[in-house]
């Protein structure tokens, strides 16, 4: 029960801890134990009748977290959060540590913990005696984990019997570990006491594989003058807090924002945050760099980027953003962090949902004794829609069955709560490959996600693992019917989730303009198109299209001809030409206005253009210029050879410049850099011919 099979068991044997002090590890706590002349006295502390309950903890998962009253000094920083693992520890991140269980202290995986008796211990199985409280006072916390049995393979499912206690002092940042009595035998390498910090690679154990004895206590001293002058900028959350994946409809706008934080001990001054948002393929799609301001010890600032987000295509993206410019800092393993975000189509009708990517590691994930299960949580990326199944991906089954089974988000905090549905799936419908399993009712989904869990019934089966980043941080595991953040959730998804089907919808946009580009010169009446595509679900027709220039009067074309299908697209041109008002630049505008548009932010597409108009040209040939605008040299095409005399006049008819030259081969070019920018218009003398054109100088 409760074991990945990926996990190998090894026996440690057990003798008594003897007396002795330890440290100081690199930040400067030390240890002294209850048979030290100055160490702490052994002194239980009975919370059975006082404290909270805690009656969710199973088989390797937690409980948190627990937001104490007041705030304990822990290295360099202080910790308010509290997780509850059942494995005997607390962490003041979240995560789950189960066997084999790390050496500490070490970098990497879960850190920033107390190990209390961190071995391989279970909640779980018929009869269990185990029990655990908290409580917490203004000066301290106390967790009292009673009579909690190690795992054992073999039934009931545990065995031996362990009472400890961790007392967290407020006061006077002191850290006390108790132990009434420990007996039976572990299949890992636990017991591990003691404590790591933030950065994992800093920490102070008490000992590894040692079984401490009955009436026995230890205690950590967190230092008064500090070893370490740490300066540390660390990025706390990416999108929002716990930095999860996110899914997000194609052409929708996703706020992009972040939380930094000093977790050193040292002021900071100012330094960079760069926000970068990359696609599947390797290619930034987006970009922003700030800076953020000087933060006190301990201090932290929500970062809010100028920048949204919004995909021009399906596919999976990572949102990063990543610290730089502090000196002489001390942990960098927290300078950045990864978001995962996917974009969906919402013009396709039926698609899966599912935070995994295409390929898997070919081995998969099952649990020894076969009682135990995935979870990951999926909020649809746009409603409403219709939830018509769930999926997954097997590896590889010898002879199991397993279940499906969907959860409403409507628990505590958002967890899982109401079960929609479950289905038993057989080993002839649950061998190696991806499956669809259809509810019997269709869920119509308003807001919010679901809970999608795959259960093993039995031995031998395995489900697919994608161990290719980003990685969503959405996964969970559930056993027992408990329920904890996947212990590798940083390094792995599953092929697990849901298929949807969209309602039908209308989506019609304005995509641009044929013919008319940014910065482009219009001198006479001109012909208006537009180019309309139907981004929603269902063919549409009837559509009222409109342009104006630089909000000036609106004309108005309504498409009435074939349905345009899901997808495709149609030019919609105007009958009335658009007729330049007057000198000038400014935005035109076309946008379309159907009917219950699901989403207006792409209906409407705008272009700058230079209107010029006002000088007159009667008589006069027409001259191209190029290119057009025009920066620092011009080209003048359809001259016929022989000398020419110019005149470059402003819009207000007024001189610029002027000269003679020859023009060879049809075309002359001129020097423009000392002309400011703005619209010009060129005449020119040539054999008689008098010749004229129009130009922009943009820089």
């Amino acid at each position: 029960m409760g074991r990945p099979y990926a996990v190998l068991l090894a026996s440690c044997l057990a003798i008594p801890l003897v007396a002795a002090t330890g440290g100081p590890d690199q930040y400067g706590y030390i240890w002294k134990d209850s048979f030290e002349p100055d160490g702490p006295a052994y002194s239980w502390i009975d919370i059975t009748s006082t404290g909270i309950p805690i009656t969710d903890l199973a088989d390797d998962n937690t409980h948190g977290p627990f937001v104490m009253s007041g705030s304990m000094p822990y290295y360099w920083y202080d910790v308010k959060k509290v997780w509850v693992g059942s494995n005997g520890y607390v962490a003041f991140n979240g995560g789950n540590i189960a066997a084999n269980f790390p050496t500490l202290p070490g970098a990497g995986g879960t850190d920033n913990y107390i190990a209390v008796f961190m071995s391989d211990l279970t909640f779980g199985g018929t009869g269990n005696p185990a029990q655990c409280f908290l409580q917490d006072e203004d000066d301290r916390l106390i967790i009292s984990w009673i009579n909690v049995p190690f795992w054992s393979v073999t039934a009931p499912g545990y065995v031996g019997s362990n009472t400890f206690q961790l007392v967290l002092d407020k006061s006077d940042s002191t850290i006390t570990m108790q132990y009434q009595g420990t007996s039976g035998t572990t299949g890992s390498n636990g017991p591990v006491i003691g404590i790591e910090s933030v950065t994992g690679s800093i920490g102070l154990a008490r000992s590894q594989s040692l079984m401490p004895a009955a009436g026995y206590a230890v205690r950590f001293y967190n230092p008064a003058t500090p070893l370490l002058q740490v300066k540390d900028a660390s990025v706390e959350w990416v999108g929002e807090p716990g930095s999860r994946g996110t899914t997000m409809a194609v052409g929708a706008s996703l706020d992009l924002a972040s939380v930094v934080a000093n977790s050193g001990n040292q002021d900071l001054p100012e330094f960079t945050l760069t926000s970068t948002v990359i696609s599947a393929g390797g290619q930034t799609v987006l970009s922003e760099t700030t800076t953020v301001g000087a933060l006190l010890a301990g201090g932290n600032a929500l970062v809010e980027l100028a920048q949204a987000f919004s995909p021009g295509q399906s596919g999976t993206y990572r949102h990063q953003v990543t610290i730089t410019g502090v000196a002489g800092e001390l942990v960098s393993t927290n300078n950045s962090i990864t978001r995962e975000i996917i974009a969906y189509s919402p013009a396709v009708n039926t698609q899966d949902i599912s935070w995994a990517g295409p390929n898997d590691d070919g081995l998969g994930l099952g649990w020894n004794g076969g009682d135990g299960g995935i979870g990951v949580y999926i909020m649809p990326p746009f409603h409403p829609c219709l939830v018509t199944g769930t999926t997954v991906r097997i590896s590889s089954n010898s002879g199991s069955s397993y279940a499906m089974m969907l959860y409403d988000d409507d628990g505590p905090d958002g967890g899982p709560g109401t079960l929609l549905d479950s289905t038993v799936v057989t080993l002839a419908n649950g061998g190696a490959g991806d499956h669809f399993y259809p509810l019997p009712t269709p869920v119509m989904s308003d807001s919010g996600g679901y809970y999608v869990v795959w259960y093993m019934l039995g031995p031998s089966v395995y489900i697919a693992k994608d161990v290719a980043g980003p990685f969503s941080l959405q996964c969970y595991e559930v056993l027992g019917g408990a329920w904890a953040e996947y212990r590798e959730r940083t390094t792995t998804d599953f092929h697990l989730g849901l298929r949807i089907q969209q309602l039908p919808f209308t989506d019609v946009g304005a995509m641009g303009f044929v013919g008319i580009n940014n910065g482009q010169v219009i001198t006479a009446p001109t012909t208006i198109q537009v180019l309309v595509k139907n981004l929603g679900n269902t063919p549409v027709t009837n559509i009222p299209v409109h342009y104006a220039f630089n909000n000036g009067p609106v004309a108005t074309q309504t498409y009435t001809g074939n349905n345009i299908a899901p997808g495709n697209s149609t030019i919609v041109a105007f009958p009335q030409p658009f007729t330049p008002p007057g000198n000038g630049t400014g935005q035109l505008c076309a946008w379309t206005s159907a009917a219950n548009d699901a989403h207006p932010l792409n209906d409407t597409i705008c272009v700058s253009v230079n209107i010029a108009v006002g000088i007159a040209e009667q008589g006069m040939e027409a001259l191209h210029t190029w290119p057009n605008p025009a920066q620092d040299i011009l080209e003048v095409r359809g001259l016929p050879p022989g000398g020419v005399e110019w005149t470059v006049l402003d819009l207000r008819g007024v001189r610029a410049m002027q000269g003679k030259a020859m023009a060879t081969g049809g075309f002359l070019r001129l020097d423009i850099r000392d002309l400011p920018p703005g619209m010009y218009a060129l005449r020119c003398k040539v054999a008689g011919a008098r010749l004229g054109g129009r130009f922009v100088v943009q820089r």
